[in-house]
């Protein structure tokens, strides 16, 4: 019986993470979805448009270092239900106020501020429900919720746009992301506000002991992590912020089939986000070390997804360029559930929250950076191959700090006990 409950609960939380997931990166990726037609209408340049793309990044990276800390306090429950009302407001009231480019930028600026809560409250809801053995999927599950939301939001905010104007797709996205925060009051089922102690029989005594949230950055491992990221969402959000409007200039596609092409190739994204969820709770139940596991699908994902983008660059064919886009991101989101399954690996359940933001504020420094590099890139160049190239050489750059940087997951894992003063600076746990 408490087995069957147990097992509800986890289903009923992993389907509000998915669902929170969704919204969150459908209306991250409808602006990318009107930016052509807003260009038209408010006479904007790619490079302007590529700082209101990224201006919900901005916001959002910038709280990610206080988001961490503020989960670890309060509880997912409580952190998530009130970013989400900030996402969802923000995003329905958008038409309403932004008529320009520094409106729009201070629109989704808000947007993002809301967000920051997001990725801590996945990580410290999952880290409180799943064992060790069943992480990586339920990340993956998790995160496989913001590819299904790009794919959808390619076609679902195209065609509202060639329906019913561009200002409709916000009010609709964001009325449907309230609905959803709604019921995550209501139906959650960890309402706990507060630090979640920690559980002897599931082996985790020392795991309510207190971290120094600075000491966080004395580990090697943190680095990794923290590089890794970085170059790992640079390639995503390349995507996430420019992939419309790369099929509509680059490649002479209308808004609405751009939207449908996006839709497969983030639809494509999705496999490969459970996919690597699968393969690495797989490997690890078959006696596959949780390092060997994490490192080997991360190092080949985003190798493969360099080699992938780098040739679609160069390909004159829009059909094999696209075929090879989708094959990409792809390859590219195999890496999701191993690489943000890493902070709970590391981190005493009291920070896993903190850790993760300190991964993903670095991370989104890379993905702040992709859609305005690439606005450059195509301003100065009137072509995206640059850009591409840039996006491939930092997927690189993510499996290299994965792979080399961050350290052993069995030996590197970070202390509860130890002070901040008296962290050893050896190769064996820190920098």
């Amino acid at each position: 019986m408490n087995q069957d409950k147990d097992r509800s609960k986890k289903v009923v939380a992993l389907s509000f993470l998915f669902g929170a997931m969704m919204f969150s990166f459908m209306i991250r990726f409808a602006l990318g979805v009107v930016a052509p037609t807003l260009m038209k209408l408010y006479n904007i340049s790619p490079a302007t448009m590529g700082y209101i793309l990224s201006g919900w990044n901005w916001s959002y990276t910038g709280s990610l270092l206080f988001a961490g800390p503020i989960v670890d306090r309060v509880g997912p429950w409580m952190a998530m239900g009130v970013g989400s009302v900030i996402w969802g407001l923000s995003t329905a009231a958008l038409p309403l106020i932004a008529t320009a480019g520094a409106s729009l930028f201070l629109m989704r600026m808000i947007f993002g501020l809301g967000q920051g809560i997001l990725l801590p409250s996945t990580a410290t809801s999952v880290s409180r429900l799943f064992g060790a053995k069943e992480r990586t999927r339920a990340i993956s599950v998790a995160f496989s919720g913001n590819v299904l939301g790009l794919a959808a939001s390619g076609a679902i905010s195209a065609f509202i746009l060639s329906r019913l104007g561009w200002e409709a797709v916000f009010y609709c996205l964001g009325g449907g992301s309230l609905l959803l925060t709604l019921a995550w009051f209501y139906f959650y089922p960890d309402k706990r506000i507060g630090r979640h102690a920690a559980e002897p029989n599931r082996g985790e005594a020392g795991d309510h002991q207190r971290v120094p949230w600075l000491s966080l950055f004395h580990y090697r491992s943190t680095w990794g992590i923290a590089f890794g990221q970085m170059g790992y969402l640079y390639a995503y959000f390349f995507f996430v912020s420019w992939l419309p409007g790369y099929l509509v200039l680059e490649r002479g596609m209308t808004a609405l089939r751009s939207g449908l092409v996006s839709s497969l190739l983030f639809g494509m994204g999705m496999l490969g986000t459970l996919a690597g969820g699968w393969l690495g709770d797989y490997l690890i139940q078959r006696g596959v070390s949780p390092t060997v596991s994490r490192k080997s699908i991360i190092g080949i994902g985003l190798s493969g997804a360099t080699v992938l983008v780098i040739a679609a660059a160069y390909i004159s064919q829009a059909w094999l360029a696209v075929a090879l886009l989708t094959v990409c991101v792809g390859s590219l989101r195999l890496a999701t559930g191993p690489a943000n399954s890493l902070p709970i690996d590391l981190a005493p359940r009291s920070v896993v929250g903190s850790l993760t933001s300190i991964q993903n504020f670095f991370g989104n420094v890379g993905g702040l950076l992709a859609p305005i590099v690439t606005g450059y890139i195509v301003q100065s160049t009137g072509s995206f191959v640059g850009s591409l190239v840039v996006a491939g050489g930092m997927a690189l750059f993510g499996a290299i700090s994965y792979v080399f940087i961050m350290g052993n997951l069995e030996t590197h894992r970070i202390e509860p006990t130890i002070p901040a003063a008296a962290f050893p600076l050896s190769p064996s746990r820190a920098l």
